[in-house]
Formats: structure tokens, C-alpha cells, sequence
């Protein structure tokens, strides 16, 4: 039975992963720093409390595994900002800790997950491997110098490794822009947004855990990274419409113009700037809702059989479950 050592395991993604790898067979242990809750695995799980910048306990924590799902990161802010140290200190540095395990406890394969982000904030068309990397933000610099590190110690032939480049995984989870964009439609605070030409791609977390297994079971990659999403983009446009829908919201009656929209975000930094408060929209929040982050899974999907079951629109009903159970309103 393969042992499979997994980091970040107190998070979304870890939460979903780890009962799926029990399910077809793997022995698993789980990393999870010592600020975080235990989730209820299942009991065959090892726990090993810890943290990616201990050097020490990330040996230990390594043992006998076979194999390392690196899923631990100091997640993209919110605003897009964050201290570079912290980035640093983690991404970057608890990574090589991890290589540096892994290497001495002869570890054979290695799944990083990265980011979409080393590509930046937008995208100009569709984004796929043969697009080179540029990093906007200390965020996606950290996740790009990781993986290079990850390459590196591959290219050496020290371990088989690959790193999963993700857009915004999506699922039950309060965590992260699309409950906040729920929440925010359902309240009101959220303006029916006009037809808008951008797409977007996400991820389903269950499509990522198939990803996660793949990259387990496939002999070889061809390549250091490979970009992991839904099957097809979505239109923003289409996203806040199915959630109102799902909301039992109905279609818009109308829509608010975007030379509005952009007024009210000019409005909105102005409000942040002299309050120091948060604003609900300002031209930076408004830039990444009306811009392009449209990336193709496709080379993934033919060189390691990655085939994405799950789309939003089908998932939009557990969405709004999950929200509702969330805020303990009553399901409609």
C-alpha cells in the first residue's frame, strides 16, 4: 500500500483529498499545523501536527512515505497584497524543506500545488503550458520560485515531481471570493452586472482531487507544471446569473451599466483611501471581476487522463445549500 504524506491537510482541499485517497487505497498521513483544527478524518488517518517552516518537523513528519501531496501555502490575499517575508518564508522555503524530506526519506513522487497566478492577475486570450510565467503579486512570485525549486530537484532526478498550476477552487467552503460574492448577491450589495466578455476558469475541488490522484497513479509527466481547471471557462455574466438563480432570485429585470459600475468603484477607493476602511468595490476589485483569467486544462487532460466531471452550473444547488446552512437560514 502506498504511503502518501499530505501538507496542508487542515485545509479545503486537504479536507477533500485525504478521504478520497483512504477510499482507493492509500495510506495517508496528515500534516496540519498545530493553529489548526483536526478535521474528521477517517480513522485510518495518521495526524503529525507541525509546520512547513520547521526543517526538523518536516522530516520527521516525512518517515516512510512513498509520496507527498505539498498542498501547505500562505494563501493569495484577498487585496492581492501580503507581506513578501511571510510568502517567502513559506511557499518558498517550506517547499525546499519539503523537497529536502522528501530526498532523504527516498520519496518517489511529489505533487505541488502551485498556482494560476505565476501567468499574473489577467489573462489575454487563453493561457496554456507554452505561456511563460509573470508573476504580479509577492503571492504568485512565491508560488513561481517554488516551482522552480520543484523542477530543479526533479531535473536532478532526486524525486518525480510535478506542480498543478490552480485557479480558485471552489466548493463548500466559506473561504475565498465566491461565498463572499453569494453572500453579497443575496443581501443586495452585489448590482446585476451587465453582459461582460470576460471568462473565468475555476476548479471544482472534487475535479481537483481527481487531478491530485492522477498525478499519483500516471507513470511519468512530460512536463514540470501543468494547468488544472473545470473543462470550460465561465462567463462572469453567466456566474452571477446562475447564482441568482440558484439564490430562487430570478434573472435580473435590468442591469447596471459598467461606466456606473466603474464609478462606483472610483467612488469606493476614494472612501477607502480617507476612512481606512473596506470598501465593497473599489477600481481594483472591479478590475478582477470585469478581466479575463481564462486557462485551458487541456495538455493535462491528454498526457495524464484528467477528465473533469464537475461544472459550476451543476454545482450552483449545493453552493446555495452550503450558504444557506452557513448563515442558518432555512433551505428554500
Amino acid at each position: 500500500m502506498t504511503s502518501v504524506l499530505v501538507t496542508g491537510a487542515g485545509g479545503f482541499l486537504g479536507t477533500a483529498l485525504i478521504p478520497e485517497l483512504v477510499r482507493t487505497g492509500f495510506r495517508v498521513r496528515a500534516f496540519i499545523r498545530g493553529s489548526s483544527t483536526i478535521p474528521s478524518f477517517p480513522p485510518e488517518v495518521e495526524v503529525v501536527v507541525g509546520d512547513v517552516c520547521d526543517e526538523k518537523q518536516v522530516k520527521e513528519a516525512m518517515g516512510d512515505c512513498d509520496a507527498v501531496v505539498h498542498l501547505a501555502a500562505k494563501v493569495h490575499a484577498m487585496d492581492g497584497h501580503g507581506h513578501e517575508g511571510e510568502y517567502t518564508a513559506v511557499n518558498v522555503e517550506g517547499t525546499r524543506h519539503v523537497l529536502d524530506a522528501a530526498v532523504a526519506a527516498g520519496v518517489t513522487r511529489l505533487v505541488f500545488a502551485s498556482s494560476v497566478k505565476v501567468f499574473g492577475e489577467e489573462t489575454q486570450g487563453c493561457m496554456d503550458e507554452t505561456c511563460s510565467p509573470d508573476p504580479q503579486t509577492p503571492y504568485g512570485w512565491s508560488k513561481w520560485k517554488a516551482e522552480q525549486l520543484v523542477s530543479e530537484y526533479s531535473n536532478r532526478g532526486d524525486v518525480t515531481a510535478v506542480s498543478l498550476r490552480l485557479p480558485m477552487v471552489y466548493g463548500q467552503t466559506k473561504k475565498g471570493n465566491l461565498f463572499r460574492m453569494i453572500e453579497a448577491i443575496d443581501v443586495g450589495y452585489f448590482p446585476p452586472v451587465p453582459p461582460l466578455p470576460a471568462v473565468r476558469s475555476l476548479l471544482h475541488v472534487d475535479n481537483c482531487v481527481q487531478a491530485v490522484q492522477r498525478c499519483l497513479q500516471v507513470p511519468r509527466f512530460n512536463r514540470a507544471a501543468y494547468i488544472v481547471a473545470d473543462a470550460d471557462p465561465y462567463s462572469v455574466t453567466d456566474l452571477y446569473d446562475q447564482i441568482r438563480v440558484g439564490l430562487g432570485k430570478g434573472l435580473p429585470r435590468w442591469r447596471i451599466p459598467l461606466w456606473a459600475l466603474k464609478g462606483g468603484a472610483r467612488c469606493g477607493d476614494v472612501f477607502q483611501a480617507v476612512s481606512g476602511q473596506r470598501a465593497p468595490l473599489t477600481t481594483e476589485h472591479l478590475t478582477k471581476l470585469i478581466g479575463s483569467a481564462w486557462y485551458s486544462p487541456a495538455a493535462f487532460m491528454r498526457e495524464c487522463g484528467y477528465r473533469p466531471l464537475y461544472s459550476f452550473e451543476k454545482t450552483v444547488p449545493e453552493l446555495i445549500a452550503f450558504y444557506r446552512r452557513s448563515i442558518g437560514a432555512n433551505p428554500c
